[in-house]
């Protein structure tokens, strides 16, 4: 069974390609999916972060399709939990949309970074802020 993996990226289009269909070619190409998390378009710029979802192999051959037509950076971690503050109440737990925050069996918080979407709703709901989400 293949295992599907995530990679996110801010990916900056060459001017001359700005106004090429260049993530739906990535798409129909190499069968990744893609999801636009932001894109700041004009005329001069295109700036986009994007997650990659797909094989290792997809991923590869998305990201070295990505660089023909543009530069791309990984990006860094998302979500931080301070584990000083954190007294594991959970309160952020349900206010996650995606689930990327659980309590694993000793009932310890646990956050997946590769599914946070980094919306800070857990930020906001967290009575010890304990939380940090790192502006992407």
């Amino acid at each position: 069974m293949v295992k599907i993996m995530k990679k996110r990226i801010y990916y900056w289009v060459y001017e001359k390609y700005i106004d090429k269909p260049v993530i739906s070619k990535v798409i129909l190409e190499t069968k990744v999916m893609i999801n636009i998390l932001m894109a700041k378009m004009s005329p001069q710029e295109s700036f986009l972060i994007l997650e990659l979802s797909g094989s290792e192999k997809q991923i590869e051959e998305a990201l070295n399709l990505l660089k023909k037509y543009g530069e791309y950076e990984d990006i860094p971690k998302i979500i931080e939990k301070n584990k000083e503050r954190c007294i594991d109440c959970g309160a952020c737990i349900v206010h996650c949309p995606v689930k990327a925050i659980y309590q694993d069996e000793d009932y310890s918080v646990v956050f997946n970074e590769e599914e946070c979407i980094g919306c800070k709703n857990c930020v906001k709901v967290c009575p010890l802020k304990a939380i940090k989400i790192f502006d992407i």
